[in-house]
């Protein structure tokens, strides 16, 4: 029955993680939108909520590596991240700009794929940080 009580238990820490990671990141980005947000905005939205589940789905697992105190979590938990960044960052690059006159070369490629990587990595290391300081 404790495994029971510990499961229900990270559902509620992964749900509180998702959400905060969804409003901070809304915030953040309407923040830097255009006031009001153009209608391509709700990519932006949709790619916010995706990423939320993924939160959702993945902080059991940097939970149960804080508690068995996994060799190597840490940079884990980066590779983890800059993966979801590079994730994130390939349908935006592939859709465009949306000025059919800006051309881009592989270096605003690879600048848009390392920046949205990092910004990724980040984010799972500070959920993982957070989450080990919470629940220590």
């Amino acid at each position: 029955m404790p495994e029971v009580a510990e499961t229900m238990s990270q559902r509620k820490i992964a749900g509180c993680n998702a959400v905060v990671f969804c409003i901070f990141w809304l915030v953040v980005l309407l923040a830097g939108a255009d006031k009001p947000p153009p209608p391509g905005f709700l990519w932006i939205v949709l790619t916010v909520a995706v990423c939320s589940v993924v939160v959702y789905w993945r902080t059991p697992t940097y939970l149960g590596w804080h508690r068995t105190r996994r060799p190597g979590r840490y940079w884990r938990v980066v590779l983890d991240g800059f993966s979801a960044g590079l994730f994130v960052a390939l349908p935006l690059a592939l859709k465009g700009s949306g000025e059919p006159s800006s051309g881009r070369d592989a270096a605003d490629f690879a600048i848009w794929f390392v920046v949205v990587g990092l910004v990724g990595s980040f984010n799972s290391l500070a959920l993982f940080l957070i989450n080990r300081i919470v629940f220590k």
